[in-house]
């Protein structure tokens, strides 16, 4: 028993072919390994850009409807808008509007046949 103990230990054909194959084709794995990991942090980065990006665009179109919604409240503003854009918009006092009540399904017959600009009733 102990002339195989002090034996020095060589590997064999198979063993050497087995090992020259498997470490080229683990270091192979571990580059994959390491490439994919990289590119899912790119994607990880590119996805919270584009989140923080979203969460920008909505605050700013938050704040633009804000201004729009003040700016159309504010009579003075409006009148100068529509000078300035040449419209045919002119200012009629509240008196001057009439009421005009919807038509139900049952007067259909009473529904005049001539209908002013947008199908408005003169």
């Amino acid at each position: 028993m102990n002339k195989h103990r002090n034996k020095d230990r060589r590997f064999s054909i198979a063993e050497m072919v087995l090992l020259c194959i498997a470490a080229p084709v683990l270091m192979g794995g571990g580059f994959v390994h390491a490439w994919l990991k990289n590119s899912q942090v790119e994607v990880v980065k590119e996805i919270r850009k584009a989140e923080t990006r979203i969460i920008e665009l909505k605050s700013s179109i938050e704040i633009l409807q804000e201004e729009i919604i003040k700016e159309g409240e504010d009579r003075d503003v409006l009148l100068h808008n529509l000078k300035l854009a040449k419209s045919k918009l002119v200012l009629r006092p509240a008196n001057a509007m009439t009421k005009i009540p919807p038509y139900s399904a049952y007067k259909a017959d009473e529904m005049p046949s001539d209908l002013g600009i947008a199908g408005v009733q003169q």
